[in-house]
């Protein structure tokens, strides 16, 4: 099983990387291919978006367990025993919900 510390700081840096990927995929496409918000930018972003999805799924898999989403922790957390749900609640959630705020932690 995957040490507790390392699924807190994965869960904190695979967060970190979902809040920059939507701002840069859409500087990437309105900015530097200068696609306006037509019909054509908005299907790029939507491609890139679905992209970068199987991209998460990937480093999940690779980081054996850690997430960006909140709400996909808590359910496998609430199905566990109650230690998971306590280190669920007290430490992996706060770890990604915490760079999500714009002032931080």
């Amino acid at each position: 099983m995957v040490s507790k510390t390392r699924l807190i700081v994965s869960d904190f840096i695979v967060s970190i990387i979902w809040v920059w990927n939507g701002a840069l995929i859409k500087m990437f496409v309105f900015k530097v291919l200068q696609m306006g918000h037509d019909s054509r930018g908005e299907f790029m972003r939507q491609s890139l978006t679905v992209v970068s999805l199987f991209f998460f799924a990937f480093l999940a898999k690779v980081t054996k367990g850690a997430s960006f989403n909140p709400l996909a922790v808590l359910s496998s957390a609430i199905s566990g025993d109650f230690s998971q749900f306590l280190f669920t609640i007290g430490t992996r959630i706060p770890a990604q919900v915490c760079f999500s705020f714009p002032l931080g932690c």
